[in-house]
């Protein structure tokens, strides 16, 4: 048999080694570089066929725990053409997370140009090297990683996690049990069950998650809103390892999310609810009252001659006559009640659990507070006429509004500054 040359030799060293290796184009501008190969380490620690990752960009492999700040220096040093080394979080077809470390190299021609990437990379979510985990991949990583045994004892983790959860030392948390020391409640303050923790299913039953939004509560009791991903480790590989759970603080996302949510249901101006808001809440009181014959009322207000206001002031002037006539109604209505920016000067009350002459009484109340009222800095004095109406058995929401927009219309023509009820 003939000696294999230099070349297959090479080839064969690297289609059987224990590491994965992947090269890929180098274009770094999107779609970003492709995939030209990958050998069978990588395809089998990934779960992806070679036909599934040709021509593919390795961002494939990424997901909502991958760390940006490690992609960002990764794009830095291949654009200045030197080696890459690093660890973050990458997902397996199945988008099962590992953790993997990277060394990524540039490959030149002739003339010293950069035509590949090659990466070997190594799956450490399994190493029992714990010290040399911990110094090259924990330290470096912007999540919380934590390492529990199969009791459920924390085994390591990273400064991330003690930042995040308040914690100066890892001596405070190593040996002790992680769901009670940080899952040990609901948000309420109700007790949760070890059985009903979904870390604790995973490292009991092997089974496979998509990352999820939990809570961890901190050192000072505190409760941290999360995102975290899971996995338990092989059985026997080391007894000290059950799994490890990845996660990440997201109460600037929850606090951008409700921002966000707000916007969508809240007036910008007056920061009253919007109609569209103000529909869907009484659409949910029209089906409460069918379901449990509660009184609802609603009250229908109107700022008496505003064009006027605006026209002799201005709109800006106007504006913050709305604003504060906004804030002198919302002053005295319940917590469940609602107020809802129904057109340009004119407001909906959604009153729940009340009568046509509690919202009549309500509604005269707000009446003599906008009339004693002084309003914006230009010193405006106004009033506003009020329309009552009480959901009946037979009524649809239109002709519920309608009779309040009735009323309001009497008052309106009685001579305004006053309160109507509906027949």
């Amino acid at each position: 048999m003939d000696n294999p040359t230099n070349q297959g030799l090479f080839e064969l060293a690297v289609e059987q080694a224990f590491d994965s290796v992947l090269i890929t184009t180098a274009e770094l501008d999107l779609p970003g570089p492709q995939i030209v190969y990958a050998n069978n380490a990588f395809c089998e620690r990934t779960g992806y066929s070679r036909a599934e990752l040709m021509g593919q960009t390795p961002r494939i492999l990424q997901g909502p725990l991958t760390d940006r700040k490690v992609l960002k220096r990764l794009r830095q040093n291949l654009e200045q053409g030197v080696r890459f080394e690093g660890a973050t979080i990458n997902y397996r077809k199945d988008s099962t997370p590992y953790i993997v470390h990277w060394s990524i190299s540039p490959m030149r021609n002739e003339v010293d140009e950069i035509t590949h990437f090659v990466s070997v990379q190594r799956d450490i979510t399994h190493e029992s090297q714990l010290e040399t985990f911990n110094e090259r991949l924990l330290d470096s990583l912007g999540e919380g990683v934590f390492g529990i045994d199969t009791q459920g004892n924390c085994t390591f983790v990273n400064p991330a996690a003690l930042k995040a959860l308040g914690y100066e030392s890892d001596d405070e948390l190593i040996g002790q049990n992680s769901h009670t020391l940080i899952h040990h409640s609901h948000p309420d303050g109700s007790d949760y069950p070890l059985e009903d923790c979904p870390i604790f299913q995973i490292m009991r039953d092997g089974t496979v998650a998509e990352p999820w939004r939990d809570h961890f509560w901190t050192k000072q009791g505190e409760l941290l809103p999360v995102e975290v991903a899971a996995t338990s480790l092989m059985p026997g590989v080391d007894d000290l390892f059950g799994g490890v759970f990845i996660f990440r603080d997201i109460s600037e996302q929850i606090q951008l999310e409700e921002e966000l949510k707000a916007a969508a249901s809240h007036d910008q101006l007056t920061g009253a609810y919007n109609r569209r808001f103000g529909d869907q809440i009484l659409h949910k009181e029209l089906a409460r009252f069918n379901r449990l014959q509660q009184p609802v009322s609603l009250v229908l207000a109107d700022i008496d001659h505003f064009k006027q206001i605006n026209d002799a002031n201005g709109h800006l002037v106007g504006d913050d006559v709305l604003q504060e006539f906004v804030q002198a109604i919302e002053a005295r209505l319940r917590e469940t009640d609602y107020l809802v920016r129904w057109g340009g000067e004119e407001f909906l009350i959604i009153l729940p659990n009340t009568t046509r002459d509690g919202a009549a009484e309500l509604a005269e109340n707000l009446r003599h507070e906008v009339s004693q009222r002084t309003f914006s800095d230009a010193g405006i004095k106004l009033t506003a006429s009020f329309g009552v109406s009480q959901l009946n058995s037979d009524d649809a929401i239109e002709s519920w509004l309608q009779r309040a927009d009735k009323a309001l219309y009497q008052a309106k023509h009685d001579g305004r500054n006053r309160v109507k009820k509906d027949n």
